[in-house]
């Protein structure tokens, strides 16, 4: 073998390794990487609560829909259960538990979740203002459940 081929041969080499760790990046590198928080779209609230904090981070109001998206720390998903209520003017509009709208995991009892109300068949104004309580309930019936609720207005979008 002459030094050209030898050159040769370690470029393919080389470049073989380059395109197996693309692939495997592609493939499963990018599952490694933390979750992030959406940015948040209103002002945060934060209610400091027995052993952790909730906070609300966005709210959206669409023609077709109501959609908050909250945080909780310090409490983990295997004891405890989070939901999410919309009220306007005292009155239920939307019961979410902590998979209706989705939930990503942060670390370890730091989640992020989002709860959404379809409204198509409401007749709502232009402007809301909406009570969203935010529960976090115990698995074990003796213990209390915490409940925070934070009062945001929003302006429907157009889209």
């Amino acid at each position: 073998m002459d030094k050209k081929e030898k050159k040769f041969i370690i470029a393919m080499i080389v470049l073989v390794v380059i395109v197996l760790g693309v692939i495997w990046y592609l493939k499963v590198g990018y599952l490694l990487e933390k979750p992030k928080m959406p940015e948040a779209n209103i002002a945060i609230q934060t209610q400091m609560v027995d052993g952790g904090a909730i906070s609300l981070r966005n709210a959206d109001y669409t023609e077709n829909q109501i959609k908050v998206g909250y945080e909780v720390k310090g409490f983990s998903l295997a004891e405890y259960n989070i939901a999410c209520e919309l009220y306007r003017n005292g009155h239920l509009i939307s019961t979410s538990g902590s998979t209706g709208g989705g939930v990503t995991e942060l670390d370890e009892k730091h989640y992020y979740f989002i709860g959404y109300e379809e409204i198509t068949h409401m007749n709502l104004p232009e402007a809301i203002n909406l009570d969203v309580k935010i529960k976090v309930i115990p698995n074990d019936f003796r213990q209390k459940s915490i409940t925070s609720t934070f009062d945001v207005s929003l302006d429907k979008e157009v889209k």
